[in-house]
This record gives C-alpha cells, sequence and structure tokens, in this order.
C-alpha cells in the first residue's frame, strides 16, 4: 500500500500533459509534424475543419511567443486531428452501399 502512495502521483505527473517544459526544439519538430501530417489529410480531403484555425495556428503563435510547452501540447492534438482524419478516409475507401 505504501508503494502505491509512492507511484500514483508520480504517475500522475508523468501523465499530465505539459508538466514538463519542452525545449525550442521539441516545439519545432512537432509543430512540423503536425503541419505535414495535416497537408497529408488535406490532399485526400479529410482535413478536420478547425485543425488548423483553432490548433495549428495557436500552436504556431504560442511557438513565437515561447511557450513551448503550449505549442507542443497543440500540435500533438492536432497531430492526433489528422491521424484520425487520414483513418476516416481509409475506412470510406472500401465503404459501398449495403445491400
Amino acid at each position: 500500500m505504501k508503494k502505491l502512495a509512492y507511484v500514483l502521483p508520480l504517475a500522475a505527473l508523468l501523465a499530465a500533459p505539459g508538466a514538463f517544459a519542452a525545449t525550442r526544439h521539441e516545439a519545432g519538430q512537432a509543430i512540423l509534424n503536425a503541419v505535414q501530417a495535416n497537408d497529408q489529410v488535406r490532399s485526400v480531403g479529410y482535413e478536420w475543419r478547425d485543425t488548423y484555425k483553432k490548433l495549428l495556428g495557436p500552436a504556431k503563435h504560442a511557438y513565437r511567443k515561447g511557450n513551448y510547452g503550449k505549442a507542443v501540447q497543440l500540435a500533438d492534438t492536432a497531430e492526433q486531428h489528422a491521424e484520425l482524419g487520414m483513418a476516416q478516409y481509409q475506412a470510406n475507401l472500401n465503404a459501398g452501399p449495403r445491400f
């Protein structure tokens, strides 16, 4: 029981988004990955509506302001949106009428 009392707070700290300060390089790489993923999903027509306006734009703004932790968090979410959009595209490739 005592071990659990030490492990749970540590696990919560590690799992918390933005718990550690990100470096400029990490933020730049996260934004680059998100933009590339978003461009790929846009090319097939499955870009999610608010990914750029509400996530990538603010991530770039946070990066320019030096808030690298927030930039990484927003860019990671944008990349997840792009991955989900690509999953939708893949799922709809073989979709057809059901009889």
